[in-house]
């Protein structure tokens, strides 16, 4: 029956630890190319481990999976905005708003769907 009344208690620092290690994979990437499209696909690959292990755990409602993948996202694309989108000096206003709006429209759209693949299966009484 899984925990039909026991609510668990998020553990912030493992998922911390899981941002900042997206971040370190992010920042090295980064670094190393320059490229946003790459950075983001590195946070985008810690983000599908992530949910790999959340979907063999079978723990994690849709709710409780979003919030966790959305807050290591966060911390992992971090490093993207800061370095690569942010200093890019040929773009002007419009175009870092363009960018921050896609980067963020994609980001959701990939936290909705590793949430989805990562949710529990129903369980049938």
């Amino acid at each position: 029956m899984g925990n039909l009344f026991l609510r668990e208690k998020e553990n912030w620092l493992a998922w911390s630890i899981w941002g900042v290690l997206g971040a370190l994979v992010t920042l090295y990437v980064a670094m190393s190319t320059n490229i946003a499209h790459f950075a983001a696909g590195s946070a985008i690959g810690v983000l599908v481990i992530l949910t790999w292990w959340m979907q063999q755990s079978k723990r994690f409602d849709f709710g409780r999976a979003f919030k966790i993948c959305c807050y290591v996202l966060m911390l992992s694309l971090l490093p993207t905005l800061i370095l690569v989108v942010i200093p890019s000096g040929d773009l002007n206003q419009f175009d870092m708003i363009f960018q921050s709006i896609t980067l963020f429209a994609l980001s959701l759209l990939a936290c909705l769907i590793c949430s989805f693949i990562a949710r529990r299966p129903k369980q049938y009484y």
